[in-house]
């Protein structure tokens, strides 16, 4: 009868541990629709057409919105009850690592998004095909996220998770490292440029345009419980 009792304890035990591994799969199933959804509205290789049941409540194409998806999902991979030993988070593992860190990957990837997308927009002067310099305003909320992809950045968690279990993540992690940098320059720059589509040069101050970029800043803060801090020159 003991046996029976503690075999039957096993079993509801490995049923519920492979309930909570089955909701965290899910998880992880919708941080990806997410970002795809995010990045494309077509069907691909690395995104399938799964995105679509999630698609009418995404921001698409809206880069302020795409960097709180890759955190949301970063903060998943990292979080504590994530099970990163099943076949799909380990899938979603090399995902991150190879497509989502692929800057030249046709059809959008995040990193292509964020390295090479969204670098353009601070081009100056623009080429004569996109002879228009974004507003500072819009500027403002493309460096809003930045600045959140910067300061809630935490590789050590999300390496250390992800090592725990065998896998690799340093191809991403490499890359996120490498934007930082880059297009908070590129902040700056426009900043310091009076957000003129011209060759950068000293400038007399232009405290309109960069009262209009921190409000643009700030827009996109307060929709999110200001939990970024302004780091930009005032």
């Amino acid at each position: 009868m003991k046996s029976v009792l503690w075999a039957a304890v096993l079993t509801l035990s490995a049923a519920r541990e492979l309930d909570g591994c089955g909701a965290s799969d899910a998880n992880l199933l919708f941080r990806r629709q997410r970002i795809c959804a995010s990045l494309t509205q077509s069907p691909s290789y690395y995104c399938g057409e799964s995105w679509k049941n999630v698609s009418k409540d995404v921001a698409h194409e809206d880069w302020p919105s795409q960097a709180t998806y890759m955190h949301d999902m970063l903060a998943a991979l990292s979080g504590p009850t994530t099970c990163l030993n099943t076949s799909y988070a380990k899938d979603t593992v090399e995902w991150m690592n190879t497509a989502m860190s692929n800057e030249t990957l046709a059809g959008g990837s995040f990193m292509g998004t964020w390295l090479d997308f969204q670098v353009g927009y601070f081009q100056t002067p623009m080429p004569p095909t996109a002879p228009r310099i974004e507003s500072p305003s819009t500027l403002g909320r493309k460096c809003w996220a930045f600045a959140y992809l910067k300061q809630l950045w935490e590789p050590t968690l999300l390496e250390t998770a992800v090592q725990a279990v065998g896998l690799n993540i340093s191809f991403f992690i490499s890359e996120y490292n490498k934007a930082i940098p880059l297009t908070f320059a590129l902040c700056e720059k426009v900043i310091h440029n009076c957000f003129l589509n011209a060759s950068v040069a000293p400038r007399p101050p232009c405290p309109a345009s960069v009262d209009e970029f921190h409000v643009g800043f700030e827009r996109e803060n307060i929709l999110r419980g200001d939990i970024v801090q302004y780091p930009f020159s005032q």
